[in-house]
């Protein structure tokens, strides 16, 4: 596709992710008012007007959980086409944030219907996950074996 696709929203998502390599997801609410209600997905949410995607992630964890993270990476970012009526356009940005298990004991969840910590493997089990998330979960998970030339992400200015 040579042509440009409009954006119509940019998001930040944190892969929380502990030493042991389990992951923080949230199961958002259920209401059928939400894109993917009653799902597994990452923290985040949309960058506002003004902001780096950095800076958004850095809000939502503060806003959603409380967490103040110590370290934020950029991981990867992608276009999401969803097909809605008509087609909507997402811009993705992922950011990998290194969690403590006492971390999460003391987050405070103000958005969604729960937390939980997945392995990658039983995340893919899951039957309702954000495919996107669950895609970037995949891709840290795997980062070794899929880019063994490369230890850590490049960071970008985003």
């Amino acid at each position: 596709m040579s042509e440009a696709r409009p954006i119509a929203r940019w998001c930040a998502a944190a892969l929380m992710v502990t030493a042991d390599g389990h992951y923080l997801m949230q199961l958002r609410d259920d209401k059928p008012t939400i894109l993917l209600p009653d799902h597994w997905a990452l923290f985040g949410g949309t960058v506002d007007p003004g902001e780096t995607a950095l800076q958004a992630m850095r809000r939502e964890l503060v806003e959603e959980l409380e967490f103040d993270a110590r370290e934020i990476e950029p991981l990867t970012e992608m276009i999401i086409e969803l097909p809605l009526a008509p087609p909507r356009f997402d811009r993705m940005s992922f950011f990998v944030v290194p969690i403590a298990p006492d971390d999460v004991t003391r987050m405070v969840q103000h958005e969604g219907a729960g937390k939980c910590l997945f392995t990658p493997e039983a995340l893919a089990a899951e039957a309702k996950v954000a495919p996107w998330d669950l895609a970037a979960v995949l891709m840290h998970a795997r980062r070794q074996a899929l880019f063994p030339a490369s230890s850590r992400p490049h960071p970008r200015g985003t």
